[in-house]
């Protein structure tokens, strides 16, 4: 019996994050491999970020800010910003 399902399509988008983030996910080149159609949310996930810190975060795509529901697409350009306060 063989097994019909098939692997979802799958697309690249380059990610930079800050050095505190586990870089376990990324490849050499900064990308990251999700399901083709994948969220934000869905990166948030695949890259292990903890619930406080996705709080905490600005995020772009292609030099735009997203929300949670947007829609990735191969070869964005995604770009996690933490304020930093100082004093």
């Amino acid at each position: 019996m063989g097994n019909n399902q098939r692997e979802n399509p799958k697309m690249r988008v380059k990610v930079y994050i800050p050095a505190f983030i586990d870089h376990e996910q990324l490849d050499a080149d900064n990308m990251v491999t999700l399901d083709e159609g994948a969220l934000m949310a869905d990166l948030y996930r695949k890259l292990k970020v903890p619930l406080p810190l996705r709080l905490s975060f600005l995020y772009v795509v292609n030099y735009e800010q997203i929300r949670w529901n947007t829609v990735l697409k191969e070869g964005d350009t995604v770009t996690f910003l933490f304020p930093i306060h100082g004093g």
